[in-house]
């Protein structure tokens, strides 16, 4: 007898904690979410190296297009946001959804990848037999500085970028000397640098695809560590990617203006106010969307940012009316819940705690991104251009060119003139 007691009594323990449990986290309610991805995989942009093999043929898309590799992804994607969010929004509603996507083709393709996964149509929504597909419209960015950051023309990025990378840069082409060397021997480049090897992290995309490589791809170098070839490789990549990001500067000029209008949409979501859309905001983008983004908020890990991945906001309004905001990031695989620094907690941060963490890593506008993008135009040309030797390198050399062109105000215009003349 007194068994089957102490039995009832451990199952009454069990109903209250499950009880206590359930009341502690029924006290706040999501209200908002905004959601930034990477696209899914894709073939590289362009031939990886002069000897390579695998022509824009063995890619049936060509060259940069999303794979069926990368559909996947993106489908399996909207399938999570369909299973987190299935109490917060169940069909498509043009008020309660937008979606906003860059201008390349592999964010195009999988924006509709997503939607397919996160609304098929049902119900009264299928228009095809069996179909489950649905139209669904989205919005397409009409500039990249918000969700390609990395091919928006700012001089003053990319002169502080090489002034702070510059010491980097050296070692690193120091350090690798030989190994450059070797690489530009079996690929066909004629000179190979940091950025050069970098670029070389296109092999692994073969690889991913199955595509056989030749025997120095895992060559192995004592030097370093017993490290193949293509381990080194990537190596360099996540370096090189990084040292674009990893400064509250970098992140600011790179990540500043889509960390606003996350913010700025949340603090309204906060007072109550009307915000458009009513429910969810989602992003198709970049990997340095993403790592912009991350930076912003101070919560970088120095590592590359997968395909498919995805950075998340959720505001929740608990019943004293008090909001607080969550992040996540999703790369790829698992769901991370973030520890934004300034907040008190990850489940007990403040729309106002998050907007003071990241004050300095903000940009308010379009208008005033190209503001801060010249402003280094009348102070580095007037005091430091005719150190030629400063500048004398291809991306900088570029960027000042063209942001020299569209300077908007003639006295600098005249400037360039003179000095292209003398």
């Amino acid at each position: 007898m007194w068994k089957i007691y102490r039995i009832i009594l451990l199952w009454i323990c069990v109903i209250l904690i499950d009880l206590i449990v359930n009341a502690e986290g029924s006290d706040e309610e999501l209200v908002y979410v905004q959601a930034v991805w990477r696209h899914g995989d894709r073939a590289p942009t362009k031939l990886p190296y002069p000897n390579d093999e695998y022509k824009e043929t063995s890619w049936p898309r060509g060259w940069g297009e999303i794979t069926n590799v990368g559909i996947m992804q993106m489908y399996e994607l909207g399938q999570f946001f369909r299973t987190r969010y299935a109490s917060f929004i169940t069909n498509y509603n043009g008020e309660d959804v937008t979606m906003i996507s860059s201008k390349s083709n592999r964010t195009i393709a999988s924006a509709l990848a997503v939607l397919r996964g996160f609304f098929p149509a049902s119900g009264q929504e299928v228009w095809l037999g069996n179909e489950q597909w649905q139209p669904i419209p989205f919005q397409i960015a009409t500039t990249n500085a918000m969700l390609k950051p990395t091919s928006f023309d700012c001089l003053k990025y990319e002169l502080e970028t090489e002034k702070e990378n510059e010491m980097l840069v050296r070692n690193i082409n120091k350090k690798y000397a030989n190994f450059f060397e070797f690489l530009a021997n079996v690929t066909g480049f004629k000179m190979v640098d940091f950025k050069k090897a970098a670029s070389l992290y296109n092999i692994q995309r073969e690889i991913d695809h199955n595509m056989t490589q030749p025997a120095w791809v895992y060559q192995t170098w004592s030097q370093f560590d017993n490290e193949t070839t293509i381990d080194i490789i990537k190596n360099l990549k996540r370096i090189y990617r990084i040292s674009k990001f990893n400064s509250s500067q970098k992140a600011r000029l790179r990540g500043g203006l889509l960390m606003e209008d996350w913010i700025s949409r949340a603090k309204n979501v906060s007072l109550g106010l009307p915000v458009t859309p009513r429910k969810i905001k989602l992003h198709s983008a970049h990997d340095g969307t993403l790592l912009a983004l991350m930076y912003a908020l101070g919560v970088g890990n120095n590592l590359l940012i997968p395909y498919a991945s995805c950075a998340i906001m959720e505001i929740y309004k608990k019943t004293n009316n008090h909001t607080t905001v969550k992040f996540f990031y999703k790369n790829g695989t698992t769901v991370y819940q973030l520890a934004l620094p300034g907040c008190p907690s990850v489940d007990n941060c403040t729309i106002t705690q998050v907007a003071k963490a990241v004050s300095g890593r903000t940009v308010r506008s379009l208008q005033q991104l190209n503001e801060i993008c010249s402003s280094a135009s009348s102070g580095y040309i007037a005091t430091g251009f005719l150190t030629i030797g400063y500048f004398n390198t291809p991306s900088v050399a570029a960027m000042m060119k063209i942001n020299i062109r569209n300077m908007a105000h003639d006295h600098i215009s005249n400037v360039w003139k003179d000095l292209s003349n003398s």
